[in-house]
């Protein structure tokens, strides 16, 4: 690795423990596997730090959310850890949270976008390959996964169950902006 590379992984690094210190977690990345050290592990490390205080006297966990989504498991980590969490969760949208970025941000205690925000749902994708029995076997598994993102969505929000069939009827990206989010209940402040 040339010093230019080192350099900006030593900054990248930096800026996140920084922020780790005021219990702002950064998520501006695709969501897999590494999402479970960066979000899901600070969340209960933060949690711990503030077993016997109050739910009321806790310092909120900040999560600023930038990303285009990514692979369901791994998300829904981060979605049972935002949920379970005692103490306070803020989200924040600052460009876009999309995909399984949108069910990560839509768990939030409270969430937050700018002016400029965008946010997209879709229905879920996957990859079969194999026998029939296999395919179908993936097909259910991938209805499980649909129905818990749509109800995580549904809970959270005021969208409509039938715009959420729309969108999945046709085979659409859903995108939309924070004055419509916040008609819809995603979002509980637009930050200007």
């Amino acid at each position: 690795m040339d010093d230019y590379k080192v350099e900006a992984f030593d900054l990248y690094d930096r800026i996140y423990l920084e922020n780790l210190q005021d219990r702002n977690i950064i998520l501006n990345e695709e969501i897999d596997s590494g999402l479970y050290e960066k979000v899901v592990m600070q969340i209960k490390r933060f949690n711990k730090e503030d077993e016997g205080q109050e739910i009321s006297d806790r310092t909120p966990i900040k999560i600023f959310i930038n990303s285009y989504g990514g692979i369901v498991y791994d998300g829904f980590a981060a979605v049972n850890a935002i949920v379970a969490s005692k103490t306070p969760i803020y989200t924040y949208c600052d460009g876009y949270a999309m995909s399984m970025g949108l069910a990560i941000f839509a768990a939030g205690h409270k969430r937050y976008a700018y002016p400029f925000s965008n946010f997209m749902y879709h229905e879920i994708s996957g990859m079969a390959i194999g026998k029939t029995t296999e395919v179908e076997h993936q097909q259910t598994e991938n209805k499980r996964l649909q129905a818990m993102y749509d109800s995580l969505l549904l809970e959270k929000t005021n969208i409509p169950k039938a715009k959420l069939t729309r969108v999945k009827k046709n085979k659409l990206d859903w995108f939309f902006d924070s004055k419509e989010a916040l008609e819809m209940g995603l979002i509980h402040q637009i930050i200007s």
